[in-house]
């Protein structure tokens, strides 16, 4: 669970050092903020190292909201708990809500020597503002994590094609890279 934990507070800070950056004329405070933990349920997303994609999201999102909440954000969740939800339930979701801001939050897989982090967005919606946060997310994290820089990427990934809001996908890291999850525990 150190992995885990260790992680999940890395990449909270670094999307609360994200946010006054990217939107320095709009604070937090009172910002609702819709936190996408990626897979879940019966989707279990990438697998290595003896974790699953699905549980390092959802430690990592559920790390995100606690630090969210302490700046004033109105953070919203996808899943709370290990729940399967649709695509377009997520979305949904997140319109339901209102949300200034869509974060899903993703492990990449790939080849044990793969490395680093990188950060999508689309721009159907709100593309502009959308390639900035995702830009400013990916600086963030290859900062404040020392990760290798993957880039910031244009994909057409369901929840960022559909949600009606800056939105982005973050992959955190790759859970098959042994070497790279021994640095994140010693973090």
């Amino acid at each position: 669970m150190g992995l885990l934990t260790k992680s999940a507070a890395a990449f909270g800070a670094a999307l609360l050092l994200l946010a006054p950056s990217a939107y320095a004329a709009e604070p937090l405070q009172g910002k609702t903020i819709y936190i996408d933990a990626g897979h879940g349920g019966e989707d279990s997303g990438a697998g290595g190292n003896g974790l699953l994609e699905k549980n390092i999201n959802l430690a990592v999102s559920n790390k995100v909201i606690a630090k969210l909440e302490t700046e004033g954000a109105k953070p919203v969740a996808s899943r709370t708990d290990d729940t399967f939800l649709r695509l377009d339930e997520r979305v949904a979701k997140a319109s339901a809500s209102q949300s200034d801001l869509f974060v899903s939050l993703h492990t990449n897989s790939a080849v044990s020597t793969a490395s680093g982090t990188e950060t999508y967005f689309n721009s159907t919606y709100e593309g502009a503002d959308s390639e900035r946060l995702a830009s400013d997310i990916q600086q963030q994290l290859v900062t404040s994590l020392g990760m290798k820089d993957r880039g910031v990427k244009e994909a057409p990934f369901y929840v960022i094609t559909y949600s009606k809001m800056p939105s982005v996908l973050a992959e955190l890291g790759f859970i098959t890279n042994p070497p790279r999850c021994g640095q994140a525990e010693k973090r």
